[in-house]
């Protein structure tokens, strides 16, 4: 009889002590999936891909771009960085144009698409400010919707997306399809001719 209420004593202990353990191992599992989550988060990042396609000099189509919080991909122009550097914007528009990411750094917004909501996009369309007048090289550039308003305001807001510090970027070779090139040269002819003082 004087036995029964220690053994009740061990018992209840045993039991608390199990319910703290479960419980910590339930608390151990919720920081584990927070932080797991915080990293997913941090880890995330934009990404744009855009091919050498031909073009009617009015707008390009970017090929694919995911944008975590939303946004816009904008278009640059190509400047070069090294004057000294290969142009390649004679090439194919079948052809791989290497080392691109070397050789060019983005240059004035050329373009812009409409508002981006977040996640993957495809085939985005970019209509140009003004109208291409040669093949050359440009780059699509993932942008954020930093004031909320939906409206791409970059300089003043909407900076690119970047990782490591550095813009996220892809560029492409343009190739103006050949009626444009062909109607250009004759537009420059005639204005040729009427600097000149002759008829066309």
């Amino acid at each position: 009889m004087v036995m029964l209420p220690r053994a009740r004593t061990v018992g209840v202990t045993v039991i608390a002590t199990l319910v703290l353990l479960s419980g910590a191992s339930i608390a151990f599992t919720v920081i584990d999936a927070s932080t797991a989550q915080d990293n997913e988060t941090e880890n995330e990042t934009a990404t744009v891909t855009f091919e050498n396609q031909t073009s009617n000099g009015s707008a390009v189509v970017v090929n694919n771009t995911t944008l975590p919080e939303g946004g816009f991909v904008a278009i640059h122009a190509a400047a070069l960085v090294d004057e000294n550097a290969t142009d390649n914007m004679t090439a194919d528009k079948n052809e791989t144009v290497t080392n691109m990411s070397k050789e060019y750094e983005p240059g004035d917004v050329l373009g812009n698409s409409t508002y981006l909501a977040s996640g993957d996009h495809e085939n985005v369309t970019v209509e140009f400010n003004e109208s291409l007048e040669e093949s050359q090289v440009l780059i699509a550039m993932p942008h954020q919707d930093t004031n909320d308003n939906q409206t791409y305001e970059f300089p003043e807001a909407d900076g690119p997306y970047t990782s490591d510090g550095e813009p996220v970027i892809d560029d492409a070779l343009i190739t103006l399809e050949n009626g444009m090139n062909e109607t250009m040269d004759d537009d420059m002819r005639d204005d040729d001719m009427m600097d000149n003082g002759s008829e066309p």
